[in-house]
């Protein structure tokens, strides 16, 4: 149960720090599109 526990934590912490990366990169892409055209 250990294991299951720091694993569902893990994933926890994973998505709350992947979530803002990813929506800075999709930022920056829309900003380069912006620029490109």
């Amino acid at each position: 149960m250990d294991v299951l526990n720091a694993f569902m934590k893990g994933l926890i912490w994973g998505t709350l720090f992947s979530v803002p990366l990813w929506l800075s990169f999709f930022g920056w892409i829309k900003i380069i599109m912006n620029f490109i055209k």
